[in-house]
């Protein structure tokens, strides 16, 4: 009778540390899970800007000005959304790392397979925040100011931006696109 006290303590410690790791896996999981919809969130709207958005402006819009007007309000309205979806990737992804236990020290070793990879992936993320910056205070608005001066098909530095632009942001998708397939690779 005396070790009935001690089992029933032990079966509670065992029950109350089930009950935790329940709610830690949990706290885990919504952690993936803002990471990823943040992922899905910034992946997704550069796919609809480039596969929807930009093929039927060019069809439907004639006018440049007016083209690039449209994109620049689109930009400027997705541009607050998606830093914010790109400071959750980044908050949601070192706290994912440091749960699976990830030495950021050791990283710049590149040693192990898994951290070889999270370092390209981290290198590429700061490529692709570089990029970001560049397009989104640089290169866009520029581009919408040679855009409403008057139309000159030859116009030389609208061509250049133009073409500037579509090489960042299509290299911003592709970075973006290597950044999943490594994070893909690191999942067990």
């Amino acid at each position: 009778m005396s070790r009935m006290p001690t089992y029933l303590l032990v079966g509670l410690v065992n029950w109350n540390e089930g009950k935790a790791n329940a709610v830690s896996e949990w706290i885990w999981a919504a952690i993936r899970w803002f990471h990823l919809v943040a992922l899905s969130f910034w992946l997704g709207g550069q796919l609809f800007l480039v596969l929807v958005v930009r093929p039927v402006l060019s069809r439907t819009v004639p006018d440049r000005a007016q083209r690039t007007a449209l994109t620049a309000t689109l930009g400027r309205r997705y541009s607050p959304l998606a830093w914010v979806s790109l400071g959750i990737m980044i908050v949601t992804g070192l706290l994912l790392g440091t749960h699976r236990g990830v030495q950021w020290t050791a990283l710049p070793s590149w040693h192990a397979g898994y951290g070889r990879t999270l370092a390209i992936k981290m290198l590429l993320v700061g490529v692709v925040l570089a990029l970001t910056v560049l397009h989104g205070r640089l290169i866009g608005p520029r581009l919408a100011t040679a855009a409403r001066a008057p139309h000159n098909p030859h116009d030389r530095a609208y061509q250049k931006l133009a073409r500037w632009s579509r090489i960042v942001s299509s290299l911003n998708l592709m970075l973006t696109l290597v950044i999943v397939l490594l994070a893909a690779r690191l999942v067990p």
